[in-house]
């Protein structure tokens, strides 16, 4: 009876020891339960910047969406001056103004579904998911807004007259932000189109010269335009589809595996970072 109750003890503490060498080795339990996970703070935007939305829409140039019914619902007139105006149209590039509840069209350009079904859709139509990020522009800073897809080989007639025959070709708009009254911000556009072959190239700033490296660049400085945003407004850019070989077309068309697209891009006003002085203390 006791050599029975001694076998009992030492089986108890056999699997015992069993358990904790089972809660000792790697596969006992997983890396994130036994270390503290490491995470990188999130990225504090300057206190005097300006926050935007880029939104990219690509669709089918025939898409009826990117046609009148878009544009009869956005105003191209109140934003931008007249020269300005001219200019862009000469050139083919469409551009408009929307408050923050945008117009019915823009809305179903802007959609954005994780539906089985519509997504099925889309990719049966060749049309890419709307994509977006938001970028914070401290005060005088630019960004780049690629307003296409590189195309190998593309002649492009420039609204002077001049043309060019382009390799590698891609469109892009310069993007500057400055503060404003409160509540408001200035966006200026410059268009450019690189082309060619990657190298390190001087650019003249207002300090001196810096290097960067990019594709030869051709900036079109006839065709800048500027607009005075509230938070929350938004400017819808694009080229006029029914005027072929164009600067627009240049820098807002493209052609993939599924046929020719063509770019819609949308720039929102999202947030002016405020300065708040820090107080004095007083005695």
């Amino acid at each position: 009876m006791r050599f029975s109750s001694v076998i009992h003890r030492l089986a108890l503490v056999l699997l015992c020891c069993g358990v904790l060498a089972c809660e000792s080795m790697p596969f006992g339990r997983s890396s994130t339960q036994r270390a503290t996970t490491f995470k990188l703070p999130s990225l504090v935007p300057p206190r005097d910047s300006v926050e935007v939305d880029i939104v990219f829409v690509d669709r089918p140039v025939s898409d009826p969406l990117l046609g009148k019914s878009l544009w009869r619902e956005v105003d191209q007139v109140g934003t931008l001056t007249a020269d300005q105006r001219a200019a862009l149209r000469e050139a083919g590039i469409l551009v408009g103004h929307v408050g923050s509840s945008p117009p019915d069209a823009l809305q179903a350009l802007l959609k954005l579904t994780d539906e089985d079904r519509e997504r099925q859709r889309r990719e049966a139509n060749g049309i890419p998911t709307t994509a977006s990020r938001r970028v914070a522009l401290p005060a005088g800073s630019d960004t780049e807004v690629w307003s296409n897809e590189a195309m190998a080989q593309k002649k492009v007639t420039l609204p002077e007259g001049k043309s060019l025959d382009l390799s590698n070709l891609r469109g892009l708009l310069r993007l500057r932000a400055e503060r404003s009254l409160d509540g408001w911000a200035r966006l200026d556009f410059t268009p450019e189109l690189h082309h060619g072959q990657t190298g390190t190239r001087p650019f003249a700033t207002a300090t001196g010269w810096m290097y960067r490296t990019t594709q030869e660049v051709i900036p079109c400085f006839a065709q800048q335009f500027s607009a005075t945003l509230n938070v929350g407004e938004m400017l819808v850019m694009t080229c006029d589809r029914d005027r072929s070989g164009t600067l627009g077309q240049s820098l807002f068309q493209f052609e993939d595996s599924t046929g020719s697209k063509q770019r819609l891009v949308v720039v929102r006003l999202a947030d002016l970072r405020e300065i708040i002085p820090k107080r004095m203390r007083t005695e």
